[in-house]
């Protein structure tokens, strides 16, 4: 199992359901899943990621990872004091097959978007990166739904100041119906908490040693 997290706040995280029962599945940069039974389930300290799918889910995007049940944040970051580990109940997905067509259009569609594969965007760069999106959306039918859904992540982005992750690896497919799904697209860990969960992470933060 990976250590990609550490701490108490984590070890209590991993004591208490739903995860007290699950087993690791893999991981990413800054997310971790698990499985419980047929459950899957997203661990994350990118609060603003997890928040975007959130909102998305809710609105049925249908290029957005489907959330079925938001934990929201769930104990303090070993890590950062501004940061949470925010918690969620996702679909499973697939991930887009080496080498078939779906992942050369794709790759060919990113590279026109951004200079590196990989680059990270933010600032002022989101609001020509999400330009771009919109005009090669026109030109690309069977895409045009996850480019406006980048855009979003885009603009999702500049309002709370963060940063989105333009990668293959941060898209998937969703099996049932072969639409491409983003599932990472924005890379920030600090957002805003309601009152009620801070009061709930201080009395986390008081429980442990």
């Amino acid at each position: 199992m990976s250590n990609l997290f550490k701490g108490p706040f984590f070890d209590y995280v991993l004591a208490n359901d739903p995860l007290k029962s699950a087993s690791y599945f893999k991981h990413g940069s800054n997310t971790m899943l698990y499985q419980v039974k047929n459950k899957l389930y997203r661990l994350t300290r990118e609060g603003c990621g997890h928040n975007f799918i959130a909102e998305q889910s809710a609105r049925l995007s249908p290029h957005v990872t489907n959330i079925l049940h938001d934990y929201g944040p769930v104990a303090p970051s070993d890590e950062d004091d501004d940061s949470f580990y925010w918690l969620a109940e996702v679909e499973v997905l697939q991930p887009i097959p080496f080498g078939s067509k779906i992942a050369e259009d794709i790759s060919l569609i990113l590279a026109q978007l951004v200079e590196d594969e990989e680059s990270q965007l933010y600032g002022e760069a989101l609001v020509e990166f999400g330009e771009r999106c919109l005009q090669l959306a026109d030109h690309h039918d069977d895409y045009s739904g996850v480019l406006e859904a980048w855009e979003t992540a885009a603009r999702f982005a500049a309002q709370h100041e963060a940063a989105i992750d333009v990668r293959l690896d941060n898209m998937m497919v969703r099996p049932s119906t072969g639409e491409l799904v983003l599932t990472d697209p924005i890379c920030d860990t600090y957002f805003p908490i309601t009152e009620v969960q801070k009061q709930k992470m201080a009395h986390i933060y008081s429980a442990i040693p």
